[in-house]
């Protein structure tokens, strides 16, 4: 059996979560430590309940889990030996939760050998006393986290930037250093065919240019990945809400995106000039050698 409680800890702005976690041969003794967490909170909680086992029961725990910032669960005389909470314990811990145990009345020395991994508390006041202090350092960390996220994602779109700025510079000079060198030659065969090699080379470089920019688009999606996970779970959604106007209704196209057709197209012109200088290669070898 799971449930949440929403807003623990009236000193708060936002709103603390507890997925809770009991056997439902417990139920009396689960029902009067929830009436005591509703009683220690001064009725700042809210309580929603998921009792049945449906089909996909494990698929909206999993959700519920996701949402909560702790899962508590409530221990009594067997209450690791139901398959679902060993499950809900499992998941919580892959998850990363913080997990707590309250005891109930009727715990037992077995059960609370189980929670050698957690706290365990003997009432629901020391459980919420040491949940809001927690939660206080576990936010604030999470707020300096979020601030690393989002300088890392700034330095990532300089260092971006300056890729692109390096490789349009090295090919610019390999296409200027092979014009000047034909031009120096008159565009004899030989210097044209030093020509074709030194383009040819800046074509190759285009295709590495390429590669670092979606490297560069992946490692970016990642970061923001990673700040839309931290932006739920302080409860607000800047970056979501900045993409979806964006996205919906500016019709913003991703610089990754931008930038690839930058790439492609310049890939382009130089194909051509490498058509170009094969072609009158070609062209100056007949004239020498007529058939």
């Amino acid at each position: 059996m799971g449930l949440i409680k929403d807003g623990v800890g009236g000193e708060h702005t936002t709103e603390m979560k507890i997925f809770i976690c009991f056997r439902s041969i417990d139920k009396i003794e689960g029902d009067k430590t929830i009436a005591a967490l509703l009683t220690n909170s001064e009725n700042s909680v809210a309580v929603l309940k998921q009792t049945e086992h449906i089909d996909n029961w494990k698929d909206i725990v999993e959700e519920k889990i996701k949402e909560s910032d702790f899962v508590a669960f409530l221990i009594g005389s067997d209450t690791f030996k139901s398959e679902e909470i060993i499950w809900e314990y499992a998941k919580a811990k892959s998850l990363n939760k913080q997990i707590i145990g309250i005891k109930l009345d009727n715990v037992s020395e077995e059960s609370i050998l189980f929670c050698q991994g957690f706290q365990v508390f003997d009432n629901t006041a020391q459980a919420l006393k040491y949940l809001d202090r927690v939660y206080v350092s576990d936010r604030q960390l999470k707020i300096e986290q979020y601030k690393i996220m989002v300088s890392s994602t700034e330095k990532v779109i300089d260092a971006r930037m300056k890729v692109n700025n390096l490789f349009f510079t090295i090919t610019s000079s390999i296409l200027s250093v092979a014009f000047v060198l034909g031009k120096t030659y008159s565009f004899i065969p030989l210097s044209v065919l030093a020509m074709t090699v030194l383009t040819a080379l800046a074509l190759l470089t285009t295709y590495f240019w390429d590669k670092l920019v979606n490297s560069y688009g992946k490692l970016n999606k990642g970061k923001f990945k990673v700040i839309d996970r931290i932006e739920k779970e302080l409860r607000t959604n800047r970056f979501e809400e900045e993409w979806r106007i964006l996205t919906q209704e500016i019709d913003y196209e991703p610089n990754t995106k931008t930038e690839t057709k930058i790439v492609e197209r310049f890939r382009l012109f130089i194909f051509l000039i490498l058509a170009i200088e094969i072609g009158y290669l070609i062209y100056e070898i007949y004239q020498l050698n007529p058939f």
